[in-house]
């Protein structure tokens, strides 16, 4: 399976907004811990949304259009609770 976040997106990302001294260093061991973890975070976010977006659905059931998009609004609308149970 592909990776969602490249390992070297990781670690850049650590090195210009996390790491105060230029010499630290994240190991490979910790750069595949994080990529996993976003993987499954970015999984639920996107489960979470289309299950919220299902039942927003279902309540108005004056739509004529049966296509499920989702849009940043239903990220933005799960993503108080997500961040919380992660």
């Amino acid at each position: 399976m592909k990776t969602m976040v490249p390992k070297d997106t990781i670690a850049r990302v650590f090195q210009t907004c996390s790491f105060n001294n230029d010499s630290t260093r994240i190991t490979e061991s910790t750069l595949t811990v994080i990529e996993e973890y976003l993987e499954v975070f970015v999984r639920e976010a996107v489960l979470r949304s289309v299950e919220n977006k299902e039942r927003v659905k279902e309540e108005d059931s004056n739509r004529l259009n049966n296509d499920l998009v989702l849009t940043h609004k239903d990220l933005e609308s799960v993503s108080g609770l997500l961040l919380l149970d992660m």
